[in-house]
């Protein structure tokens, strides 16, 4: 397991989107091995912050690392094997298969056909579609189609030592049903814990609460608070931030914050 050293770092951040400022100043670090949910209202600048790190957005001040490089100097195949990034939404115009969509993101691996059919197997295996393997794309429901991404991104980093791997995930259990979320964020967190760099927006509270051993809560561009579940949500960070009267409990048999 990684010794939670940083692999992002933020450092005197500012960005504006039109004419609203939403990052002053803003420095923040990530480790590795952890499992960090940025949580926050409509706004608050969750999906920004995943973009700027990935280089969609640019910044008007301030420094990004990845990997202790600037992430300016990185060149796009080389920073593809070390950071993926899974949109709020990824649509296709051609009538890919399912396999052939997890393929795409093996593309600057180097693999040979025959190793990066072993990868994709695994990946499609692992998120419950391998039956899907020789499916169009287009003809998935919502919620497969979020499957097979997930399943792209992860085979995009599958060649890079875990502690080198980022993993950036935009409301990644937005279109998936109950048993699927479980099975994609038990994923997440076990990369985390083997050493992987996994940042996620979650907008279901307990999911972040259950999987993740990090939490940003963000107002505004604001971080309003930084921690643990435990430290994190609370009834008054949630009023603060999302205008609601929570009741807290601990789960019975896994021992983490419940918001009801």
């Amino acid at each position: 397991m990684s010794s939670l050293s940083n692999s992002i770092q933020l450092q005197g951040l500012d960005f504006s989107l039109g004419n609203k400022q939403l990052f002053k100043q803003l420095s923040l670090s990530f480790a590795a091995g952890q499992h960090t949910a940025l949580l926050g209202a409509n706004g608050a600048g969750k999906s920004s912050l995943l973009k700027l790190i990935c280089g969609d957005r640019q910044q008007q001040a301030g420094d990004i690392q990845i990997l202790a490089k600037p992430r300016s100097e990185w060149d796009k195949p080389q920073l593809s094997r070390h950071l993926a990034v899974l949109p709020q939404s990824s649509e296709l115009s051609f009538a890919f298969s399912v396999s052939e969509v997890v393929g795409l993101g093996l593309i600057n691996s180097r693999l040979s056909y025959q190793d990066q059919q072993v990868i994709i197997k695994q990946q499609l295996k692992l998120m419950d579609i391998w039956h899907y393997k020789d499916t169009p794309y287009p003809q998935l429901s919502g919620g497969e189609k979020q499957r097979v991404h997930y399943a792209r991104v992860t085979a995009q980093l599958a060649t890079t030592p875990i502690e080198q791997q980022i993993l950036l995930l935009d409301e990644p259990t937005s279109a998936l049903d109950l048993s699927h979320q479980q099975v994609l964020m038990e994923h997440a967190e076990k990369l985390s814990q083997q050493g992987a760099t996994v940042i996620s927006v979650v907008h279901d509270l307990n999911l972040a609460s259950r999987y993740c051993q990090r939490i940003l809560l963000l107002k505004d561009g604001e971080i309003c608070s930084d921690g643990t579940p435990e430290k994190v949500l609370n009834q008054a960070n949630i009023k603060h931030v999302f205008d609601y009267q929570a009741e807290i409990m601990r789960h019975p048999e896994q021992d983490f914050p419940v918001i009801i």
